[in-house]
C-alpha cells in the first residue's frame, strides 16, 4: 500500500471518529437545550382586569417545570394562538429569547361595557365586540347595557354610542345606563332622574346629544323636571317629549324663539321644533 493510500485511510478514520463524536455531543447539547424560564409582560401593568398570574394560567405552563421543555420542540405558534383566543386578552405575542426564556407580551382586554341580557349570564365586551366573562373577583366601572340582544340587534351595535360617551366626559356625566328594547330602540337612562331618553339608533350621535342638552337647558327648567317621563331625540331636528300625567291636556313646548330667540345646534343650525307627544 502506498504512503498516499495510508494517509487517506487515516484521514478517513479520523473524520468518521470526529463526526461520530460531534453528533454525540450535539445530541447531548440539544437534549439539554431547554427553556430557562418565562417572562410575562403586560402592555398595561396597571390593568385591574388581567394580572401576570392570569396570563401564566392561560398559557397552561407550570413555571416550576418549564425547564423540562425543549426549545426545539416548543410550539410557539400554538401558544400564541391559544392566548389570542382567550377572552381576557386582546392581543398576544410569544417569542423565544437567546437566553432560553419564553417572552410573552400581551395586551389585556379593555372592557367598554357590561352587558346584562335577560335570562343569560352577564358579560363584558371590548371595542371590537369580543365577549369577556364577568367574574365575581373583579368589577370594572364601565357603562352598563341592559336589554334584549340578538343577531339582529346585537350588543355590538351600541359600541359607536359607547365610544362617543367614553370620549366626551360631559356626555358621560349625563348617562347612567344604556338599554335596548326588543324593537331595537336604544333607551338611555340619564343621571337626571325622572325620565328616560329614547335615542333610537346610533346614527347622528352628536346631534342627538346636542338636542338633549338643549332640552335640558331651555325646556325642562321652564316646564318642570317631572313633567315628562320620556324624551325622544330619535328624529332629526326635533325633540318629542311624552307627558308623565296623560290626563292633563297637552301643553305645547315653547318654541326656540319663545325660549331664547335661537337654539344653536351643529354650527348654528336651528332645530325645526320641540313638541310634546301626548299619546306616544
Amino acid at each position: 500500500m502506498s504512503r498516499q493510500s495510508v494517509i487517506m485511510c487515516v484521514l478517513t478514520i479520523v473524520m468518521v471518529v470526529y463526526f461520530g463524536f460531534a453528533l454525540t455531543v450535539t445530541a447531548r447539547m440539544a437534549s439539554r437545550d431547554t427553556l430557562t424560564g418565562m417572562e410575562v409582560r403586560l402592555s398595561d401593568p396597571s390593568s385591574r382586569f388581567v394580572s401576570v398570574a392570569d396570563v401564566v394560567a392561560e398559557t397552561g405552563i407550570d413555571p416550576d417545570t418549564i425547564n423540562r421543555c425543549l426549545r426545539s420542540a416548543f410550539d410557539l405558534r400554538s401558544l400564541e394562538e391559544k392566548l389570542n383566543a382567550s377572552d381576557k386578552l386582546q392581543e398576544a405575542n410569544v417569542a423565544l429569547l437567546a437566553d432560553g426564556r419564553l417572552a410573552v407580551d400581551v395586551t389585556p382586554m379593555v372592557p367598554v361595557a357590561r352587558v346584562f341580557d335577560k335570562g343569560k349570564p352577564s358579560y363584558y365586551i371590548n371595542a371590537s365586540g369580543k365577549r369577556i366573562s364577568a367574574e365575581l373577583r373583579y368589577h370594572i366601572d364601565v357603562p352598563v347595557l341592559v336589554g334584549s340582544f340578538d343577531s339582529v340587534y346585537p350588543a355590538q351595535r351600541l359600541l359607536p354610542l359607547l365610544d362617543y360617551i367614553a370620549s366626551h366626559p360631559g356626555v358621560g356625566a349625563m348617562v347612567a345606563t344604556v338599554t335596548q328594547e326588543r324593537d331595537g330602540n336604544i333607551i338611555i337612562v340619564p343621571t337626571i332622574v325622572g325620565h328616560v331618553v329614547n335615542f333610537g339608533d346610533t346614527s347622528r350621535v352628536e346631534e342627538k346629544f346636542s338636542l338633549l342638552r338643549s332640552f335640558y337647558r331651555n325646556v325642562a327648567p321652564v316646564k318642570g323636571w317631572q313633567t315628562y317621563d320620556t324624551v325622544a331625540v330619535k328624529w332629526r331636528g326635533q325633540v318629542v317629549a311624552t307627558r308623565r300625567d296623560k290626563a292633563l291636556p297637552p301643553v305645547p313646548l315653547p318654541t326656540v324663539e319663545e325660549q331664547t330667540g335661537e337654539l344653536d345646534i351643529n354650527d348654528n343650525e336651528t332645530v325645526a321644533k320641540a313638541s310634546d307627544e301626548e299619546n306616544a
